[in-house]
């Protein structure tokens, strides 16, 4: 999967649905977002569980793409009962603060509230403040905090947040 920079930030993303069929797709896009990605047979697994779905953006208006549909980003979640938690969200680095992190999350929240969730949880690393800026942007707050509950490539430990909100 190659992917190109996105040039503006008022581009706009299409995020659709995907299912368990869809998990290369996720992982694929795992390994560019992160260091330490989830396997393929992992997302598998994550994305057949009752209440859990995956959305991917896509940038339809990417020009000079091989395929103009091209994934650019992810989110996973679930909803049980009335809550819903993000799992992960990602986009690979060279495509970051484009917006579609952004959209990804914007869709995310309304699916959660179209299948009845009314409020909504995710962790995010303590050394990440472009993804803490982006939720506290969207309304998130922080609620508790995980001491080490991530390792980081280098074998630092770093702080979880936990963030909430109504939706």
């Amino acid at each position: 999967m190659t992917l190109q920079p996105v040039g503006s930030s008022q581009k706009q993303y299409q995020c659709l649905r995907i299912g368990a069929e869809s998990f290369r797709v996720i992982a694929a896009l795992y390994a560019l977002a992160f260091d330490d990605p989830w396997p393929e047979p992992s997302v598998r697994e994550l994305l057949s569980v009752p209440g859990t779905w995956g959305m991917v953006a896509l940038d339809s208006g990417n020009a000079g793409s091989d395929d103009p549909n091209q994934p650019v980003g992810f989110i996973l979640a679930r909803v049980i009962v009335d809550e819903a938690e993000i799992l992960s969200i990602g986009v690979p680095p060279q495509l970051r603060k484009a917006g579609i992190g952004h959209a990804l999350l914007a869709a995310g929240l309304q699916r959660a509230q179209e299948i009845g969730a009314t409020q909504v949880f995710l962790e995010v690393g303590k050394d990440n403040p472009a993804a803490m800026a982006l939720y506290s942007h969207i309304g998130f707050r922080q609620v508790g905090m995980r001491k080490n509950y991530y390792r980081r490539s280098d074998g630092a430990l770093v702080d979880a947040l936990v963030m909430q909100k109504n939706i």
